[in-house]
């Protein structure tokens, strides 16, 4: 069955992005000239607004009572896609405990489209994972978007155009929504946190959440931008006494995250060895503890820790009911090896 609006509607935010103006205004202006097409890819990062963008789209296009770029929010249509309800407004996801979006989930979506919209506003089927498509399901919907009914939209978000097939992508406009630059990204920010951080602290946490402000604006405000600064702590701490000291801060379900950001303090440490600039490092805020570990690890060694850390790091990913415990123990036995080597030789 497709999922109506009400499923997702608790992750789409009220809060109005900037950057994603010129892109609602460049894709309506084509509703406009009645120039459209039918079936459009958002290929974007994660937590820069794109989901806001669509659903803005999507009001506007079933709003009875539009006024230019702008939906009534009043008209019947409006109140529906508000409340979830909305008959002609199909979010397709996968269902409960399953791996990928059936090919009877399409099926559902072919059987209803070719009714009678509400309205005589239209039709939109809403995809939000693309990736969630197996092959079966893809085909099944390159048969629609072949052949689409008059006054049906699709809307297929992914993170890579490689998500979808190519017979798929070439029957869509394609649209990169990329993340604002780091002077807008700084300027929602401080306005958003009142100007209570320091520079510095808001452009690392843009800089490790690849410039996406929502994700930063949500890191500084949660226990994890605490438990950043502790990883740091224990890392310095560990590889100058016990390894094993990191053990129990990486072994939690956030161990992904924490990987990513020795990864990334890992790579300021290279950019300290090359002599590169402070302001072309990540954690800018963290200057004093890249100085410690650039002291303690030299330059290939660090690239060899890198190479462990994406390794483990891709096993806990990739392999399933892998015991993650055992996966930490062996990195950090080997990071142990690479780090005592340099300090047998000094």
């Amino acid at each position: 069955m497709a999922k109506k609006l009400g499923n997702i509607k608790n992750n789409i935010s009220s809060l109005y992005y900037s950057w994603l103006n010129n892109n609602y205004k460049l894709i309506l202006s084509q509703f406009l000239k009645k120039k459209s097409y039918h079936a459009f890819i958002f290929c974007s990062i994660h937590g820069i607004g794109t989901i806001d963008l669509i659903y803005a789209l999507i009001k506007w296009i079933l709003c009875t009572n539009k006024n230019y770029l702008n939906n009534c929010e009043k008209c019947k249509n409006c109140i529906l896609i508000k409340t979830g309800n909305h008959p002609d407004l199909y979010i397709i996801k996968k269902k409960y405990g399953h791996i990928n979006i059936s090919i009877d989930d399409i099926r559902n979506i072919i059987d209803n489209i070719y009714n009678n919209s509400y309205r005589d506003q239209g039709k939109i089927i809403w995809l939000p994972f693309a990736k969630q498509l197996n092959n079966s399901s893809s085909n099944a919907l390159l048969k629609i978007l072949e052949e689409p009914p008059k006054n049906t939209w699709f809307f297929i978000q992914c993170y890579n155009k490689s998500d979808l097939l190519p017979t798929i992508s070439s029957r869509c406009q394609i649209w990169y929504i990329n993340p604002p630059s780091e002077k807008d990204g700084l300027y929602w920010l401080n306005k958003k946190l009142n100007n209570n951080y320091e520079k510095k602290i808001i452009i690392t946490a843009l800089r490790i959440c690849n410039y996406s402000p929502i994700n930063a604006y949500k890191l500084l405000n949660s226990a994890l931008w605490i438990q950043r600064k502790k990883l740091y702590e224990i890392f310095v701490s560990a590889i100058k006494h016990d390894i094993l000291y990191l053990l129990k801060i990486l072994n939690t379900k956030n161990v992904l995250l924490y990987f990513n950001w020795l990864y990334l303090i890992l790579i300021d440490v290279i950019k300290y060895h090359l002599k590169l600039r402070k302001n072309f490092f990540y954690n800018i805020d963290q200057f004093n503890l890249i100085l410690e570990i650039s002291k303690i690890i030299n330059l290939n060694n660090i690239f060899l820790i890198i190479d462990d850390l994406l390794y483990y790091r891709n096993c806990l990913i990739n392999i399933i009911n892998i015991n993650q415990k055992l996966v930490l123990i062996r990195f950090l036995l080997s990071l142990e090896k690479k780090i005592n080597i340099f300090n047998n030789k000094n």
